[in-house]
Parts: structure tokens; C-alpha cells; sequence
């Protein structure tokens, strides 16, 4: 379609080369992380330090596991200051029972990953979930968005059914996301958006709104 790609905003998954590319080849574009990825990342990671039984059965823990997701709600400023708050208030047997997670989090949030690579701090769209794993890649030209869905892979095991599809599946899916991308793109052109957010999402982005209000006003 011989489109030329300047993308004001990009939004992806935590993928390391993906990340690279971006900053390398689409340096005048914003790219911010996936919010859903996020705690998804951390609930890995309790899994991984063997925490898992203890998640289910610890309220502190899950206490804690749901402040460490609430961090790139925060304004970029203050997430830093604000995780050293959590710190502070924190008993030294949790911090003994959490050191390995509290390890992974500072190196791989704070020192591999940039605070304003996963702060989503007013954003009006804060995951590409929208895409509900239909759309690997989405241009949206009226804006210059272009998101990255990590949903792709989902999407391409449930059309093509098999392990290990044979050349004529395998082209007979191309030739089908080439139809799917060809209406989409036509959609958007003539000036048809993405579909509703739901209700649940409305009331609570009304709700993140009003916390963060709390915040500015110092309350």
C-alpha cells in the first residue's frame, strides 16, 4: 500500500527486541507498554521465586502485589519516591518473605527498563487488549497510532488448528489476514473508529480519574 509509517505512539508488549527496534527505527514516536503486561510480568515472577502458594494464602503479599501494579498508574515523577514509600511501611518479615520478588522488581523496572517505557499515567488507552487479538498490527492513520498486539500468535494457532501447518495452510491464512487487513484499513479510512469501551472499562477509567485527581490535589 506503499504507506508511509510515522507513528505518533506505539504501544507493545515488554518484548526486549521489539523495544531496541523501535528506539532505533521509529525514533520521533512515543512508545509506551502494554498496561495488561505489566502485572502480568510480576505475577510471573511470584511464580518464579516460588511464592505461588503463598500469594494464594498471604493477604499482605497480595497486598503488596496489587501496589506494585498500581505503580504505572502514577504520574512518572513520583513512581520511584512511591515504591521507596512502600518499602518503608513494609514489616521486615514481608520484606525478608519478598526480597527475591523486590530484587527482580528493582532491577528489571528501574534499571532494564525505563519508568517512562511502562508508566501509563494519562493515557486514554492503556493496553491494545482492544484488539482482543484480532490485529497484529493496527494503522490508524487519522491519528498515527500503531500498536503491536501480542495476541497474534492466539489468533494464528486458533485459524490454522495444527501444530505444524503445511505451505498451502499456512498461505491460505496469509492470503486471508491479507483480505482481514484490506477491510480494516478501508474501515479506518472512512472514518470508523474502534469499537465501544464497555461499561466496566468506563467506570474504571471514572475511577483512576478521580485517584489521580486525589494525587494532583495533594489528598
Amino acid at each position: 500500500m506503499q504507506l508511509n509509517i510515522t507513528p505518533k505512539v506505539i504501544m507493545s508488549d515488554f518484548e526486549q527486541g521489539l523495544l531496541a527496534v523501535v528506539k532505533v527505527e521509529l525514533v520521533t514516536a512515543t512508545h509506551s507498554s502494554c498496561y495488561f503486561h505489566f502485572p502480568q510480568a510480576i505475577y510471573r515472577a511470584i511464580q518464579r521465586v516460588g511464592l505461588s502458594t503463598t500469594y494464594n494464602d498471604d493477604d499482605d503479599i497480595k497486598q503488596c502485589y496489587r501496589k506494585l501494579m498500581a505503580l504505572p498508574l502514577l504520574p512518572e515523577a513520583i513512581i520511584e519516591d512511591t515504591y521507596d514509600e512502600l518499602l518503608a511501611v513494609m514489616s521486615t518479615q514481608l520484606k525478608d518473605t519478598l526480597h527475591n520478588l523486590l530484587e527482580y522488581f528493582q532491577e528489571q523496572w528501574f534499571v532494564k527498563v525505563p519508568i517512562s517505557q511502562w508508566c501509563i499515567h494519562g493515557l486514554s488507552m492503556k493496553t491494545n487488549n482492544n484488539a482482543e487479538g484480532k490485529i497484529f498490527i493496527l494503522f490508524e492513520l487519522k491519528f498515527h497510532f500503531l500498536f503491536f498486539c501480542a495476541a497474534f500468535h492466539s489468533r494464528f494457532n486458533r485459524r490454522v488448528q495444527v501444530n505444524h501447518p503445511n505451505i498451502w495452510s499456512f498461505i491460505k491464512f496469509l492470503q486471508g489476514e491479507e483480505n482481514r487487513f484490506h477491510h480494516i484499513y478501508i474501515q479506518f479510512t472512512a472514518g470508523l473508529g474502534a469499537r465501544p469501551k464497555q461499561a466496566k472499562t468506563i467506570a474504571i477509567q471514572r475511577r483512576i480519574d478521580t485517584l489521580d485527581n486525589d494525587i494532583m490535589m495533594g489528598l
